[in-house]
């Protein structure tokens, strides 16, 4: 065997046991992610006052597609009921937010902050009659993914 079909098969060796610890580690921070303590919620993580500035920018940005009263529209779905928990039962709040940043408005995508987000998705779970608390849901995105939204308490 020539030197260079030798060396060849190291390195694809080499590449092969890369690929395998590369998932092994992936599998290992995922089950890290999963086995994570996880918020409710129903565990009041938004407050009064985060649903009203939430309510505000719901009517200036999504009213229009998803209704005054999140009850659809004609090309856009519920944000309440039944609706909203089939899409969102078992996610987490960071999913809702980030989903809202990313996407929305259909026409515009990615024009709403972060921040005004974190307010629509505190008004939308005030909609589908998630308790208010004392505190604000956080800023960060890595605690908004350890809020799991679900249909039942």
């Amino acid at each position: 065997m020539s030197a260079s079909r030798s060396g060849r098969r190291r390195g694809a060796a080499r590449a092969g046991v890369y690929a395998l610890l590369a998932g092994v580690l992936t599998l290992s921070i995922l089950s890290v992610a999963e086995t994570a303590p996880q918020a409710s919620a129903w565990a009041g993580v938004f407050n009064k006052d985060q649903v009203e500035r939430g309510r505000t920018a719901y009517n200036a940005q999504c009213a229009r597609c998803h209704g005054e009263t999140l009850g659809g529209g004609e090309n856009s779905p519920a944000l309440v009921d039944d609706v909203f928990f089939t899409i969102w039962d078992g996610k987490t709040v960071g999913a809702l937010v980030e989903y809202v940043r990313l996407t929305m408005p259909s026409d515009g995508p990615g024009k709403i902050s972060r921040k005004r987000c974190i307010d629509i998705a505190a008004f939308v779970l005030s909609a589908n009659g998630f308790p208010a608390g004392d505190a604000e849901l956080p800023a960060e995105l890595d605690a908004l993914n350890q809020i799991t939204i679900t249909r039942t308490k």
